[in-house]
Protein backbone atom coordinates (compact mmCIF):
# COMPACT_ATOMS: atom_id res chain seq x y z
CA UNK A 1 0.00 0.00 0.00
CA UNK A 2 3.08 2.24 0.73
CA UNK A 3 4.37 1.67 -2.51
CA UNK A 4 0.81 2.98 -4.48
CA UNK A 5 1.12 5.94 -2.18
CA UNK A 6 4.70 6.38 -3.19
CA UNK A 7 3.89 5.78 -6.90
CA UNK A 8 0.71 8.14 -7.28
CA UNK A 9 2.45 10.72 -5.75
CA UNK A 10 5.65 10.28 -8.05
CA UNK A 11 3.33 10.84 -10.94
CA UNK A 12 1.48 13.34 -9.57
CA UNK A 13 4.10 15.74 -8.84
CA UNK A 14 5.94 14.63 -12.69
CA UNK A 15 2.71 15.59 -14.28
CA UNK A 16 2.16 18.80 -12.06
CA UNK A 17 5.55 20.09 -13.17
CA UNK A 18 5.30 19.33 -16.73
CA UNK A 19 2.01 21.23 -16.69
CA UNK A 20 3.61 24.44 -14.82
CA UNK A 21 6.86 23.91 -17.37
CA UNK A 22 4.00 23.66 -20.44
CA UNK A 23 2.29 26.50 -19.22
CA UNK A 24 4.98 28.67 -18.62
CA UNK A 25 6.10 28.29 -22.18
CA UNK A 26 2.70 28.80 -23.48
CA UNK A 27 2.39 31.99 -21.44
CA UNK A 28 5.25 33.28 -23.19
CA UNK A 29 4.10 32.46 -26.29
CA UNK A 30 1.26 34.66 -25.56
CA UNK A 31 3.05 37.46 -24.43
CA UNK A 32 5.61 37.50 -27.42
CA UNK A 33 2.40 37.54 -29.52
CA UNK A 34 0.51 40.33 -27.63
CA UNK A 35 4.19 42.71 -27.63
CA UNK A 36 4.41 42.05 -31.56
CA UNK A 37 7.79 39.94 -31.11
CA UNK A 38 9.79 39.87 -34.18
CA UNK A 39 9.59 36.07 -34.84
CA UNK A 40 13.10 36.63 -36.81
CA UNK A 41 15.05 37.16 -33.37
CA UNK A 42 16.88 34.03 -32.06
CA UNK A 43 15.04 33.34 -29.13
CA UNK A 44 11.37 34.51 -30.31
CA UNK A 45 11.63 32.28 -33.34
CA UNK A 46 13.24 29.24 -31.09
CA UNK A 47 9.96 29.98 -28.90
CA UNK A 48 6.99 29.91 -31.39
CA UNK A 49 8.41 27.08 -33.36
CA UNK A 50 8.46 24.48 -30.34
CA UNK A 51 5.53 25.95 -28.88
CA UNK A 52 3.69 25.53 -32.82
CA UNK A 53 3.85 21.65 -31.52
CA UNK A 54 1.89 22.20 -28.59
CA UNK A 55 -0.62 24.91 -30.01
CA UNK A 56 -1.43 23.40 -33.73
CA UNK A 57 -4.37 21.13 -32.27
CA UNK A 58 -6.00 23.95 -30.60
CA UNK A 59 -5.71 26.14 -34.01
CA UNK A 60 -8.23 27.59 -35.68
CA UNK A 61 -10.78 26.74 -32.93
CA UNK A 62 -11.98 30.44 -32.33
CA UNK A 63 -10.50 33.31 -34.30
CA UNK A 64 -7.90 35.43 -33.10
CA UNK A 65 -8.89 38.97 -31.47
CA UNK A 66 -7.42 42.47 -32.26
CA UNK A 67 -7.21 44.92 -28.84
CA UNK A 68 -6.15 48.62 -30.24
CA UNK A 69 -3.13 49.66 -31.83
CA UNK A 70 -2.78 45.84 -33.46
CA UNK A 71 -2.46 44.01 -30.04
CA UNK A 72 -2.94 40.22 -30.65
CA UNK A 73 -4.79 38.11 -28.53
CA UNK A 74 -3.68 34.14 -29.72
CA UNK A 75 -6.49 32.50 -28.95
CA UNK A 76 -5.44 29.32 -29.87
CA UNK A 77 -2.67 29.71 -27.23
CA UNK A 78 -5.18 30.28 -25.18
CA UNK A 79 -7.12 27.50 -25.88
CA UNK A 80 -3.94 25.14 -25.80
CA UNK A 81 -3.43 26.46 -22.11
CA UNK A 82 -7.00 25.67 -21.03
CA UNK A 83 -7.51 22.44 -22.98
CA UNK A 84 -4.03 21.29 -20.98
CA UNK A 85 -5.57 22.02 -17.53
CA UNK A 86 -8.35 20.44 -18.07
CA UNK A 87 -6.50 17.41 -19.35
CA UNK A 88 -4.31 17.26 -16.48
CA UNK A 89 -7.77 17.42 -14.17
CA UNK A 90 -9.07 14.46 -16.37
CA UNK A 91 -5.86 12.61 -15.81
CA UNK A 92 -5.32 13.55 -11.90
CA UNK A 93 -8.97 12.38 -11.56
CA UNK A 94 -8.35 9.06 -13.17
CA UNK A 95 -5.08 8.33 -11.52
CA UNK A 96 -7.39 8.50 -8.11
CA UNK A 97 -9.59 6.19 -9.43
CA UNK A 98 -6.75 3.93 -10.34
CA UNK A 99 -4.71 4.11 -6.72
CA UNK A 100 -7.86 4.75 -4.48
CA UNK A 101 -7.29 3.04 -1.32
Amino acid sequence: MRFLKKTYSTIVYIISRLLILVEFFLFLRLVLKFLNANPKALVVGLIYRWSDILVSPFNFIFPDVYWPRGRLIDTATLSAMIGYAILVFIIFQILQLIFKE
